[in-house]
């Protein structure tokens, strides 16, 4: 569907093409995937925590959190945006009202 191809197009141009995250993804607050950048995988127990992770933030201060199987930990967060890391790695977890924005950079890149 369009409304699809409109996500994908988010992810590929709004969120990758900026050059400062190496993946990106948008899921619903329901748990579906609605697009990710090429190669990246998130399964959906990862998923559950990261919407759970939202409305309490120990679920990922203490088991972190594993993306395209790296482990990040739990740095910050606020009731938008949570932040995770792993060496000079990070992660961040933005909460929209539709959906939730991931996005993934490393050490090259710095998210703005």
């Amino acid at each position: 569907s369009n409304f699809k191809m409109s996500w994908q197009e988010y992810v590929d141009v709004q969120l990758l093409s900026t050059g400062t995250l190496r993946h990106g993804a948008i899921i619903g607050h329901s748990g579906d995937v609605w697009a990710a950048s090429n190669g990246f995988n998130i399964d959906q127990a990862e998923i559950a925590k990261i919407i759970k992770g939202h409305d309490d933030f120990s679920v990922l201060q203490t088991g972190g959190l594993t993306l395209n199987g790296m482990k990040y930990t739990f740095i910050r967060g606020d009731d938008k945006t949570l932040y995770m890391k792993k060496l000079t790695n990070g992660v961040f977890l933005r909460k929209t009202q539709q959906a939730i924005i991931i996005g993934v950079h490393d050490d090259q890149q710095v998210p703005e």
